[in-house]
């Protein structure tokens, strides 16, 4: 349900503080980026003015360019009211997000939205990333769809929506809608998070030890790619998925001794010197519904 409007809302204030102290031949203060009072980053003073990102409540960042840092105090308050606007849509909307699902795209999820004056569904295509940072700010995924900007969603040139084995009746009442039914395998790819990173002697190739997020256990490692890894990172940080991942079939060695004990007596059948021929996995009916 919609907060109602005596309800608090969550907070998200963008401040600059000026840093202590300069770095050597440096002749103008550093600032320190502030959401909350925690530390997002810093702006630097270069050739003519600063640099640095300023956060937005949807989880970007923006650069205003190399500008004094008067410009940057104007560009912080324009932000927060655009914050405080965008927080005001999330928690009153009456159009309410009740269903989310991975899209063969990657970067935007399905919605499913209910309007709870009205009753009427409607469908949506939101970003991931928005749709992430705004259960950190919320507290949960009851959203409404105001907070954010979203993708039209044209039936035509939507990109397919991945579902899950028993969604069967759901996908079939989702009328001019593409969708999958993942396989199991595919399926739990979207439900793993990583839990470690290992170098290997390959610099394009790294190894990751994922985990389930439903019951946290089932480790298991694969290698993949490096520029997958460094994308999927800078987008979605901790939250992202094994899904996100490009799978490598080259299994060169892990150079990290103390890494290649783990992954030894974690996983007995796992050779860390490379070309590992790994057991076929079991599969495992996670099935319960869309994200």
């Amino acid at each position: 349900m919609p907060i109602t409007p005596s309800s608090r809302r969550p907070a998200f204030k963008i401040s600059l503080s000026e840093k202590p102290g300069r770095h050597i031949l440096e002749r103008q203060p550093r600032y320190a980026v502030l959401v909350n009072g925690e530390v997002f980053g810093e702006l630097y003073y270069n050739m003519s003015g600063y640099v640095g990102y300023l956060p937005t409540v949807q989880g970007g960042k923006m650069d205003i360019g190399e500008k004094g840092i008067s410009a940057f105090r104007r560009e912080v308050s324009v932000l927060n009211k655009e914050a405080a606007a965008a927080i005001e849509m999330g928690a009153s909307d009456a159009r309410r997000i009740v269903l989310t699902a991975p899209t063969e795209d990657g970067v935007v999820l399905f919605a499913l939205s209910r309007d709870v004056l009205s009753g009427t569904d409607g469908v949506h295509l939101i970003s991931r990333r928005e749709f992430l940072q705004a259960k950190r700010i919320f507290g949960s995924d009851d959203i409404g769809t105001g907070f954010f900007h979203e993708h039209g969603f044209d039936r035509e040139a939507a990109p397919t929506v991945l579902l899950e084995q028993g969604d069967e009746a759901f996908a079939a009442g989702l009328t001019g809608v593409r969708t999958r039914i993942m396989d199991l395998t595919e399926a739990e790819t979207h439900q793993r998070y990583i839990e470690h990173v290992f170098d290997t002697a390959d610099q394009d190739v790294k190894l990751v030890v994922s985990r389930r997020v439903i019951d946290e256990v089932d480790q298991e490692p694969e290698y993949v790619s490096r520029l997958s890894l460094e994308l999927a990172r800078a987008r979605y940080g901790d939250a992202m998925r094994l899904s996100d991942l490009t799978l490598s079939e080259d299994r060169p060695a892990i150079t990290d001794e103390a890494g290649r004990g783990l992954l030894k007596r974690e996983f007995t059948w796992f050779d860390p010197g490379g070309m590992t021929d790994r057991p076929e996995p079991a599969e495992t009916d996670l099935s319960g519904g869309p994200a």
